[in-house]
């Protein structure tokens, strides 16, 4: 049996992330300025987050996000919301 699969990477700035399906495998990685928390884990800026190992299974996968403002609206910098989804997924 032959089994296709592809990585896919997108970029969220809503606070709810629609229904992921067939994924093998889930990597987020915080690209804006708040602190994300993803389904209880909680992710700084520039922070790198593995939330599915790749152990040859596949899932659905529901996620959502809660922000978390830093700092750095003290300093005037604008916050965002932003988190990039690294996974692969069944196709």
């Amino acid at each position: 049996m032959f089994v296709e699969s592809a990585f896919i990477t997108r970029e969220f700035r809503e606070e709810q992330i629609p229904i992921l399906e067939n994924v093998t495998s889930l990597c987020v990685v915080n690209k804006g300025t708040s602190i994300a928390t993803i389904n209880g884990v909680i992710i700084y800026p520039t922070q790198k987050q593995i939330l599915i190992v790749p152990d040859g299974t596949y899932s659905k996968v529901q996620l959502e996000v809660n922000y978390t403002v830093t700092s750095n609206r003290k300093k005037g910098i604008s916050e965002q919301n932003k988190i990039l989804l690294i996974y692969k997924k069944l196709i």
